[in-house]
């Protein structure tokens, strides 16, 4: 079954309208790693390469992987704005270079604004605003760096990117959606072998447990 099956079941069963924007983006991105994943060989390629071989061997310039550097430099600087922000944000400009075209543009956006927020060792946040009311976020976990255990007040729909993570239900690594509802307790772990990007779209804000819990009551009691 496609993930557009299983998640437009889990959505139709709760009587929802039209997916809002920030589940669209989950989608789009979904089907964009698929593409990004099967990297099929066209036959462009094919034949370019065959072209390549047939041609005759060229000497190179001294100083041509210099110039080659150089030239690289340049585009950078005067690269757009959004991409000198990720820079300036420390935020691994060549792993987000990396993320599937829909979720990388969102990303870009949201770092003309804002910075990775820090939410615990090995693990960083950042808010991606779409216009709707879904609290909706791209988490970067490092191998090894474990999430605090938490309920959901809503639905969570976790798309993992790059990476893997796992929890008390099983492994999730690139193109798996989890699905989290309320009651649903549980502590992502990041893997070893990468760091794991994973969009995240909940509709309200998780719920900490025992100790992270009681902490969380008390300093958000009104």
């Amino acid at each position: 079954m496609s993930l557009a099956s299983v998640f437009g079941e889990a959505w139709s069963e709760r009587g929802s309208k039209p997916l809002p924007p920030s589940l669209r983006l989950l989608l789009d991105t979904h089907a964009a790693l698929a593409i990004d994943l099967s990297a099929p060989v066209t036959s462009d390629e094919v034949i370019g390469g065959w072209c390549l071989e047939g041609e005759p061997a060229v000497s190179m310039r001294e100083n041509a992987f210099a110039s080659a550097l150089a030239a690289i430099d340049a585009a950078v600087a005067t690269a757009p704005a959004e991409i000198r922000a990720a820079r300036a944000a420390g935020s691994g400009i060549d792993e987000i270079m990396g993320l599937p075209d829909p979720l990388r543009d969102a990303t870009f956006d949201a770092l003309t604004k804002q910075q990775w927020k820090y939410v615990g060792n090995g693990i960083r946040s950042l808010m991606l605003d779409l216009g709707d009311r879904s609290h909706t976020e791209l988490l970067r976990i490092e191998p090894g760096a474990a999430a605090p255990r938490h309920d959901h007040a809503g639905y969570e729909y976790t798309l993992v990117v790059s990476g893997a993570f796992h929890d008390e239900t099983g492994r999730y690594g690139p193109g798996d959606l989890a699905i989290r509802k309320p009651g649903d307790v549980h502590r992502p772990i990041g893997e070893a072998g990468g760091v794991c990007y994973a969009l995240a779209v909940a509709e309200g804000p998780v719920a900490l447990t025992g100790a992270m819990g009681f902490l969380q009551r008390l300093f958000t009691r009104h």
